[in-house]
């Protein structure tokens, strides 16, 4: 799954979130550089958080969540939103 979505107006960045719900394999990139780069096996969280800051002079709050079913996650629909700023900008399904 990959999400890509725009953030700020003068000073623009690129964020891209991919989750391998096979793998378990998760990436957040701004520009091509990686925030957050893991391997999720086992999560006892039904909701998981990924807060960072993006820009300099323009410096926006990015907030991605990522929901999950209590069972069998693996095999439904696990919805991720992104927020920049507490707004809605982008939202998909895993």
């Amino acid at each position: 799954m990959l999400m890509t979505f725009d953030v700020g107006t003068g000073e623009r960045h690129r964020v891209e979130f991919r989750f391998d719900k096979f793998w378990g394999g998760l990436s957040i990139k701004v520009d091509g550089v990686d925030v957050v780069s893991t391997v999720q096996f086992l999560s006892v969280d039904l909701v998981k958080r990924f807060e960072f800051v993006v820009g300099h002079e323009e410096q926006h709050r990015v907030l991605i969540e990522k929901h999950r079913q209590r069972l069998m996650a693996g095999f439904r629909p696990q919805p991720v939103y992104a927020y920049v700023d507490g707004e809605l900008v982008a939202q998909a399904v895993a």
